[in-house]
């Protein structure tokens, strides 16, 4: 009871302080606005433009003859996907670009003097360049800038530079891929050529299958001429000396056949990953010019001004107060 009491009397005390005090905020209250809305009407005008993309699920077109749901190009990116994009969007590799294309040293006014002029311009960069996810997933691309044309050009040129970039660092890993599969592929086919050069010898030679062999012999059995009879049984004799050589280079012909064929669409997604330039996002919303200022929002700094000059006064007074009647 006594704890509500005294609850109750400093909320009352306190109020009456305030009141007795009220020319004192009241003053205080309106130099701030003022100061405050002069110093709103000093600041920069800056306009926003976004852009909304999403990024893509497969980075690539696939040869395989069944293609899963997240090898799809039409599949959308999910939350993995969406912060290798922000990722590469915060890149120096991009920053750069920007900085150059737009030349935002004399665009953002930095001084060129200054010992740490590079530190002052990727700072000014991150403050108007900004990148995040929403809440649905979409990765954003806002830009602020005085000039609402160069801010949504900015955006835009921002998300074409992810396609570009993402592309150079595929195409830079994709193409030692691409030279080591061409150079096996060769190999390989230089392979299957020996041995079928080899096996046309044998065959020249005589030699021949297992199944024609059978028939070879019948052929002997029913031949009546003596020419024939005699062609025929070289043959066998061939075939016979070198049979189990062709039957152990037919064995080994068609295991190269398979590793040729898994080689050749192995190469030519290799090639495909080296060469090629896909999109790597879905855009939903281009940015475009803003006509409606976003910042600054001069009514919320003079409110905000306002009520913490006021606020900084009472603490000031209160603790004045306190420390006259702990003196007295």
């Amino acid at each position: 009871m006594d704890n509500s009491n005294n609850v109750e009397f400093n909320s009352f005390d306190l109020i009456t302080f305030i009141w007795r005090k009220k020319k004192y905020f009241i003053v205080i209250g309106v130099l701030a606005a003022i100061v405050s809305s002069i110093a709103s009407l000093m600041i920069e005008e800056k306009y926003e433009s976004t852009v909304t993309l999403y990024p893509a699920k497969s980075s690539s077109v696939t040869f395989n003859e069944v293609i899963t749901e997240d090898q799809s190009v039409s599949k959308f990116g999910e939350e993995d996907e969406a912060e290798q994009m922000l990722q590469i969007l915060e890149s120096g590799v991009i920053r750069n670009q920007i900085i150059k294309n737009y030349n935002l040293i004399n665009h953002y006014k930095i001084d060129t003097s200054s010992k740490y002029v590079l530190t002052e311009l990727n700072e000014t960069y991150a403050e108007n360049i900004k990148f995040k996810r929403n809440n649905n997933g979409a990765v954003l691309i806002t830009v602020l800038d005085i000039n609402p044309d160069t801010a949504a050009l900015i955006a835009n040129d921002i998300a074409s530079l992810f396609d570009s970039t993402k592309n150079a660092m595929i195409h830079e890993r994709a193409q030692t891929d691409f030279n080591i599969k061409k150079r096996k592929l060769v190999k390989l086919k230089n392979e299957m050529q020996i041995l079928r050069d080899t096996m046309s010898k044998l065959s020249s030679m005589g030699v021949v299958t297992d199944d024609a062999y059978n028939a070879l012999t019948e052929a002997f059995i029913l031949s009546k001429e003596a020419k024939t009879k005699n062609e025929f049984e070289q043959k066998m004799k061939m075939t016979e000396k070198y049979g189990s050589v062709l039957k152990s280079f037919q064995i080994e012909i068609e295991f190269l056949s398979e590793r040729l064929a898994t080689m050749e669409t192995s190469y030519e997604q290799a090639e495909s990953d080296a060469n090629s330039f896909l999109s790597h996002k879905f855009i939903v919303e281009k940015a475009s010019p803003s006509e409606k200022k976003a910042y600054p929002v001069r009514w919320l700094i003079v409110v905000m001004s306002t009520l913490s000059a006021i606020a900084f006064l009472l603490i000031i007074m209160l603790f004045s107060e306190k420390i006259k009647r702990i003196s007295t």
